[in-house]
């Protein structure tokens, strides 16, 4: 059965407004899956279904719908700058100056299956030494109640431990089977709560010191994300910090929250009211978006500097790192870059392109819209959507980001040549053999042994020409 797409994409909308969590066209498909199945499980039928729950707008049946979209992937220690962040600065700072027995407060808001608040919880711990010298207090929230018990039971093995030392598996651990589970007096410091992130946020999170929200708001639109990052702002304690996935920039996005750099780590820090003040006033401007790296100043906490921008240069090593194939190398870059300034946009495409490599496709298209959000000129990313989308045989939606592809950047054969395969496979005769020629007539100028996406320029050259002569054939 074929649901229709106009209530289809009705529910898409119900969902972003619930969660938000935005969903593409591509998607419109697994939505349909999701609806079906949930509908088998309750014996009905999937269009009575779905036509009952966008008039009564169940959110229990939205949670279930919600639940296959929402990403639990994660690992131990998994942001390093960050959790290095944590360890040297952030939390001996917190320790040095609250007062004596105020607890340190930590929000990990999105924290799936629990690797997330519990590596804080180490971090905590090692830092601060045992027994703690005050409390600290860490509220661990998800909007899938499947990933919330998985958190609570803290039973892990495989992948997610890479990250761990030996020691660190000693202290914290214990062994159960081939799993490892969190010792108690971990647990203890973390509280697990299911929460929707757009609902109104519990009264234990008003105050916080550090929040951690990972790899949550690039799924979202920019409305929601600059609705959420302004009730986050209203929840941080003043000097408090807010760390984001490395992928997600509040760059033109937000501008309450200061970029900082904590240890070679990109943050946003809430000013104190005094240097709001300061912060609003008239400044000079500044001649360039590349600043030389500002002294610090005896007011402001330690290893805290002044906003950066993302240098060029992160643009080219990183295009360069993911051309000779070294994935981890080109993410260790730009998880260590700043994404703010003009520049950003192209580091977000890149980062996307990254990810996709190693097959993380559902990070790699939110995080190829949201470079487009900020910049729709970014080439790049409509080459890597198009991409994407014609591997999923969407074609006309390849179509779209091809074309516009062509239109930023017409020199690029790679380009010419997929829009003449989406073409073709749409039955869009003439202008598949229209793009055809076009990929000859680029391939021209390169050495025949040249390698465009691991297929030497000779062989490309030599498929165009046998399309043509075969749709030619068929015309």
């Amino acid at each position: 059965m074929t649901l229709p797409l106009e209530s289809l994409s009705s529910l898409r909308e119900m969902l972003a407004h619930y969660c938000g969590i935005l969903l593409d066209d591509s998607r419109l498909t697994h939505l349909q899956t999701a609806v079906e199945r949930r509908a088998l499980a309750l014996k009905r039928l999937p269009d009575q279904y779905l036509a009952d729950l966008l008039t009564n707008r169940d959110r229990t049946e939205l949670l279930y719908l919600a639940e296959p979209f929402l990403n639990h992937e994660t690992v131990f220690f998994r942001n390093r700058p960050h959790m290095e962040a944590l360890r040297k600065t952030l939390l001996p700072t917190l320790h040095a100056t609250l007062p004596p027995g105020m607890p340190i407060k930590i929000w990990s808001a999105g924290c799936a299956t629990g690797e997330e608040p519990y590596s804080i919880a180490i971090t905590a711990l090692e830092t601060l030494g045992e027994p703690l010298p005050r409390p600290v207090e860490i509220l661990a929230t998800d909007l899938s109640a499947t990933a919330i018990e998985k958190a609570r039971a803290g039973i892990y093995r495989g992948r997610t431990l890479t990250n761990l030392t030996p020691l660190q598996r000693l202290r914290f651990f214990t062994p159960v089977g081939n799993a490892l589970t969190i010792h108690e007096r971990v647990r203890q410091l973390v509280t697990f709560m299911q929460h929707n992130l757009l609902d109104p946020f519990p009264p234990a999170v008003r105050g916080t010191h550090i929040l951690f929200c990972q790899n949550v708001t690039i799924y979202f639109s920019l409305d929601t994300c600059r609705t959420l990052m302004a009730r986050f702002y209203d929840s941080l304690a003043d000097g408090g910090t807010l760390c984001l996935g490395f992928s997600e920039t509040l760059w033109n996005i937000f501008d309450r929250l200061r970029p900082v750099s904590v240890d070679g780590a990109f943050l946003y820090r809430k000013d104190p009211p005094r240097q709001r003040m300061v912060a609003s006033s008239p400044k000079p401007s500044r001649p360039t978006l590349h600043p030389t790296r500002p002294t610090r100043r005896p007011t402001s906490p330690p290893a805290f500097s002044d906003p950066l921008f993302t240098d060029e240069t992160v643009v080219v090593e990183g295009r360069r790192m993911i051309e000779s194939g070294q994935i981890e190398a080109a993410l260790e870059l730009f998880a260590h870059a700043p994404l703010a300034g003009r520049h950003a946009p192209a580091v977000l495409a890149l980062t996307a392109q990254a990810h996709a490599n190693r097959g993380e496709l559902d990070l790699a298209l939110a995080e190829a819209r949201r470079a487009l959000e900020l910049n729709p000129l970014v080439t790049e990313a409509h080459i890597l959507l198009g991409l994407i989308y014609e591997r999923q045989q969407q074609f006309t939606l390849a179509i779209h980001h091809f074309e516009r592809a062509r239109y930023l950047n017409s020199d690029s054969p790679l380009v010419a040549f997929h829009l003449a395969e989406c073409y073709r496979q749409t039955d869009r005769v003439a202008d598949a053999i229209r793009e055809y020629r076009n990929t000859e007539r680029l391939l021209h100028s390169l050495p025949p042994d040249h390698l465009i996406e691991g297929v030497a320029v000779y062989w490309l050259a030599e498929s165009c020409r046998c399309w043509i002569r075969r749709l030619e054939g068929e015309q």
